[in-house]
């Protein structure tokens, strides 16, 4: 499977949404999926297990890994 992403708060992403959901009706072959964020995140196993460690570290209050910005262009 591959995920695109598309921003459908923009005039193009809005017609591009539309014409697969057009084509996605036509074909009746499932060959396009629409998933939200949540869905998606939760669409593979290790996708789901980096999503609920994020969550559990949120819930823990770890702030995780700060870099600098300047650090990532080394």
């Amino acid at each position: 499977m591959t995920a695109i992403i598309i921003n459908e708060k923009t005039r193009i992403g809005k017609n591009v949404i539309e014409m697969l959901r057009a084509i996605s009706d036509i074909e009746k072959d499932n060959s396009i999926k629409f998933l939200d964020e949540t869905e998606f995140l939760l669409s593979n196993k290790k996708n789901k297990e980096v999503l609920q460690h994020g969550v559990k570290q949120v819930k823990e209050g770890h702030k995780g890994k700060i870099i600098k910005t300047t650090d990532l262009w080394k």
